[in-house]
């Protein structure tokens, strides 16, 4: 679960500041976080520096073989995070601040954001296998509120999917260190 936070809260992070428009400025057909935190950074907005809480409920599991008397196993589950960003983390940039969060390579196949609504495909490259997630929802420089679906292989096994909520936000300051 702490995995799909770190997705969820850099994947809001890094929405938080674009806007609309092509962010594949190369033409491929992609949208590399490098792209989309070019887009981010043109548009001249960034996070706050503060102390934010991200907020992650499970609405939705399905794993291959599991059970029918699984059925609904883990809807509800809610885990809470605070995470300082510091000042340095803003200044070094979005691209940085995603790529805290990724053990693999990820790009985005849909990446559009107009008037603070978001409409998103992110797909990460992690320990040989993709994880595709689709992100909808709202953003600002302090704060997301998302509705995603997450699809992946489980060895073997076949695709699963996990939908859930995230909410992140600004609730302060730094604690003092």
């Amino acid at each position: 679960m702490k995995r799909i936070t770190i997705i969820a809260a850099a994947g809001a992070a890094l929405l938080a500041g674009c806007s609309g428009g092509n962010a594949d400025a190369d033409g491929n057909g992609e949208v590399t976080v490098k792209e989309a935190a070019n887009k981010a950074e043109a548009e001249g907005l960034k996070p706050e520096p503060g102390l934010y809480k991200t907020t992650v409920t499970m609405t939705g599991l399905n794993i291959p073989g599991m059970p029918p008397e699984m059925e609904g196993h883990g809807a509800g589950l809610t885990t809470t995070t605070e995470d300082c960003l510091t000042q340095e983390e803003v200044d070094k940039g979005f691209e940085e601040m995603v790529k805290q969060g990724q053990n693999g390579e990820c790009t985005y196949e849909r990446f559009a954001l107009t008037g603070g609504k978001l409409d998103a495909v992110m797909v990460c490259k992690s320990e040989g296998r993709n994880v595709r997630m689709e992100m909808t929802g709202t953003t600002t420089a302090t704060s997301a509120d998302l509705t995603a679906s997450m699809a992946m292989e489980f060895d073997g096994a076949g695709e699963g999917t996990m939908s859930f909520t995230a909410k992140h936000e600004r609730i302060g300051a730094c604690p003092a260190k």
